[in-house]
């Protein structure tokens, strides 16, 4: 029976084909909103985990001074704004006295490290270092984080402001520096060309943005290039000598010094990477970073800090585990070695988990609209019912049961909703895929290589089929209990 009630269906359907046609319509363009909302959600949460994991970011540990500025960004602590905001309204004899009562150099150094610029990226090893009551990052102390148990690799965390020249191309960049022993995380941010080879190689490995802001196209880029290396100059701004005076900081005689250093870039990178401390637009052996980040003016405070006070002390480092398992011991061990620490693992849980509240709340946009299509099925079939009345008499009287009437209506609604979200799918990723191509035509342009930034995978195709066809069946229920609810008789006097 089941077979015949599909039959009579699609038979009432053909009868009139522009009503259900509409009635369709209504489903397919509230399936399509849910699929091509929470597919965008879908493809950055692909996006990112792919990202993350190929860049080595899961299995990396950051590090640095538990009072240094980014401890009170990363994990909750006193922010010097705060702090200053509370003092304004103190008794100033109290605050006095507090200052007076501490080591002037201790005074000197903190609201030094508290005034310096985090949004740049421009992580200095020897401008801010830990001081006071914090571990100072130090070659030993990375040795010693280097025997742990579980960490593959660690080195400390060296960047540098820069203006890069070639030919007649001109780029800012952040440069990093990255030990050559760090071979593995090195190659899988690899794209094209080769690693450096040791420490005092001048081999520049630049990201594909910056490489596309120097002229070169890193779809098209000739490999033999890379290999013999493309000539690059790194331009930097540094105090020039060691002397300080306050009198050439009020203008007689700025004693500020341009510095090149001649560079080959061999390589180019997936992206741009993102850490705590800000982008990192190219890579350079560490050792070569450390000699040019300590002559690079990378904040005002460096102007008038006196370079002979500069504490040889990193910002902080960066540390690889071998398994994304030992994440949670090694961090364990480091926080009792009075670090601070910031996991890309941790954080990606609570990204995903907003990212499933975001995919929520546009799926109960779009849902709005199906649900205005489940209206319309309801009304469709409503009026089925008035127009069927006798037919529904006849069927009776030969000896159609209740739940015969039911199916057949039910059966109708579902053929609605199957072929609405069958439509819908396919509308939701027509939708995507023009979305993603205006997003880089309009927005990205040449910043990244063109890649979907949508997915839909199985489940979310299946889900909103199955979706569709539930809501229409609720939708048909009433209708479908009113007609089977007709007596006969009644019905067969029906005009």
């Amino acid at each position: 029976m089941f077979k015949e009630s599909l039959k009579l269906a699609l038979g009432n359907i053909g009868r009139t084909k522009l009503r259900h046609l509409l009635t369709m319509c209504g489903i397919m363009i509230g399936t399509g909103a849910i699929v091509s909302m929470v597919s965008f959600t879908v493809g950055m949460r692909s996006e990112m985990s792919r990202t993350i994991e190929s860049s080595g970011l899961l299995t990396t540990i950051y590090v640095w001074s538990s009072n240094s500025p980014l401890a009170r960004m990363t994990e909750g602590g006193e922010d010097p704004d705060e702090v200053g905001a509370r003092d304004s309204k103190r008794d100033p004899d109290e605050v006095e006295a507090r200052d007076a009562a501490r080591d002037p150099d201790e005074v000197v150094a903190s609201d030094s490290a508290a005034s310096d610029s985090l949004a740049r990226g421009t992580a200095s090893d020897l401008s801010a270092p830990a001081t006071g009551g914090g571990t100072k990052i130090t070659d030993e102390l990375i040795d010693r984080i280097a025997s742990i148990k579980g960490v593959k690799s660690a080195f400390p965390l060296v960047t540098f402001p820069t203006i890069l020249n070639r030919s007649s191309k001109q780029a800012f960049a952040v440069v990093a520096g990255i030990p050559s022993s760090a071979r593995d995380l090195i190659i899988k941010r690899l794209d094209k060309g080769e690693i450096f080879t040791g420490e005092t190689d001048s081999t520049l490995l630049a990201s594909a943005s910056l490489a596309r802001r120097l002229g070169i196209n890193p779809d098209s880029i000739d490999i033999k290039s890379l290999r013999t290396g493309i000539p690059v100059t790194v331009t930097i701004v540094s105090l020039g000598g060691s002397s300080f005076s306050p009198l050439a900081v009020l203008g007689l005689g700025m004693p500020f010094e341009r510095k090149s250093f001649h560079f080959r870039l061999k390589g180019v990178l997936k992206e741009s990477f993102f850490g705590p401390i800000g982008r990192s637009d190219g890579y350079i052996p560490l050792d070569l970073a450390k000699g040019i980040a300590s002559m690079t003016i990378q904040d005002p405070s460096d102007i008038l800090r006196n370079p002979s006070l500069r504490s040889g002390g990193y910002l902080g480092a960066e540390v690889h585990v071998g398994n994304l398992n030992d994440i949670g011991s090694v961090t364990e061990k480091l926080r009792s070695m009075n670090l601070a620490t910031f996991s890309i693992a941790d954080q990606l849980k609570e990204m995903r988990t907003a990212l499933v509240l975001v995919s929520a709340f546009l799926g109960a946009i779009g849902g709005v609209a199906l649900f205005v299509g489940c209206l319309g099925i309801v009304n469709i079939m409503l009026i089925s019912v008035l127009e069927r009345t006798r037919e529904i008499g006849i069927m009776k009287s030969v000896g159609a049961r209740r739940r015969d009437i039911l199916d057949l209506f039910v059966s109708e609604a579902a053929l609605i909703g199957l072929a609405g979200g069958v439509l819908g799918v396919l509308l939701g990723w027509v939708v995507a895929e023009i979305t993603n191509h205006a997003m880089f035509a309009l927005i990205i342009k040449n910043e990244a290589s063109f890649r979907r930034l949508y997915e839909i995978p199985f489940w979310l195709s299946a889900g909103a089929v199955g979706l569709a066809i539930a809501v229409s069946v609720l939708a048909g229920l009433y209708p479908a209990r009113r007609a089977a609810s007709l007596e006969p008789t009644a019905a067969l006097r029906y005009e």
